[in-house]
């Protein structure tokens, strides 16, 4: 007989550790007897959380079983006459059903449908990382069908109240950023930006961008903040204010105060009185600004739909960032010559 066969489960009537009943409600009593059960007596939970098909870890762990045998035993709660339900320990228990072992080390214990989930969906959330997608799927059925308020969810998982409102928000996401986010996980971030636009196409073609690593998040916030203001109503420029010499507003004079209404909102800047945290503050905003108007001048030079821009107009811009660019030469310069 192979090693693993002989070492697949636990003693009969051995102590599972602590671990084990930390996923048990709060107040429920039960012994701390582990059995050994047939594997073709248990079926597997009909509510489990899981919907991803294929573990690529479970090799791994068919590998740990032969090697050391099923460390923790599995849940169950009885179903009828000598059949019971896995309540936790599902891919433990498909381990041992593909090794062809015939016995498992169980604990039985007598819950209710609702104990039932909660304690597949805290185990599965604890010891499986799920996906994003599936821990939105996780989290709607505890707050719709178990009562759990956001707050009180939260709290019960250990995550913060954000983190649980923010992967709600895929349960309603759109198709193409749903798709992004089941195909790399690490998108996550990425797909809640995509969730502020309405332009399907658009959002489906920034999506493709970002699943091939061609869009930064940083380049993506920039896009879709610009992009945002742009489909928001608002009245073009004044011919006397695009008439305005724009090396005026490209100078300000050190120590002035300056109005910036570049992003819709007033901010009162005065360099000379900056502390740190406004340095690091205004560097942002510089840094965040270049990248919207990079994201606008993209936008406009888009063969479908982009709008307009007259060769004046362009002449100008490059004018401005010139000057721009020379300003912040110059800031350079004074601060690497106060250093010295």
């Amino acid at each position: 007989m192979p090693k693993g066969r002989s070492r697949a489960a636990a003693h009969h009537g051995s102590e599972p550790s602590d671990s084990v009943f930390a996923l048990l409600p709060v107040g429920l009593t039960t012994d701390r007897v582990v059995r050994q059960l047939a594997v073709d007596r248990i079926t597997p939970n009909p509510q489990q959380p899981r919907s991803t098909g294929d573990d690529p870890t479970l090799d791994d762990l068919k590998a740990s079983i032969h090697e050391h045998g099923v460390v923790q035993p599995v849940l169950v709660r009885v179903r009828d006459a000598g059949n019971y339900e896995l309540v936790a320990g599902e891919r433990r228990w498909r381990a041992v059903l593909a090794l062809g072992l015939p016995l498992i080390p169980a604990l039985v214990i007598e819950i209710s449908d609702e104990q039932a989930l909660e304690i597949s969906v805290i185990e599965n959330l604890q010891r499986e990382d799920l996906s994003p997608l599936d821990e939105a799927a996780v989290f709607a059925r505890m707050t719709s069908e178990l009562g759990y308020s956001i707050r009180k969810l939260a709290e019960r998982l250990g995550k913060d109240k954000g983190y649980v409102e923010n992967r709600l928000r895929l349960i309603d996401a759109p198709a193409d950023v749903r798709a992004l986010v089941a195909a790399r996980t690490d998108t996550i971030s990425h797909a809640y930006e995509l969730m502020k636009l309405d332009d399907a196409a658009r959002r489906s073609e920034l999506a493709k961008q970002v699943a091939t690593g061609e869009l930064s998040l940083a380049r993506l916030k920039a896009i879709v903040r610009s992009e945002s203001l742009l489909d928001e109503p608002r009245s073009r420029t004044s011919e006397r204010e695009r008439a305005q010499p724009l090396a005026d507003t490209a100078t300000i004079p050190y120590g002035a105060p300056h109005t910036d209404h570049s992003d819709g909102v007033e901010i009162n800047l005065r360099i000379g009185e900056a502390s740190d945290a406004s340095l690091a503050a205004a560097r942002e905003h510089v840094a965040v600004s270049i990248e919207e108007l990079a994201a606008i001048l993209r936008t406009i030079d888009r063969p479908d739909d982009g709008a307009a821009l007259s060769g004046v107009d362009r002449e100008n811009m490059a004018k401005w960032l010139q000057i721009a660019r020379n300003k912040l030469d110059n800031l350079a310069a004074r601060l690497r010559q106060k250093g010295e």
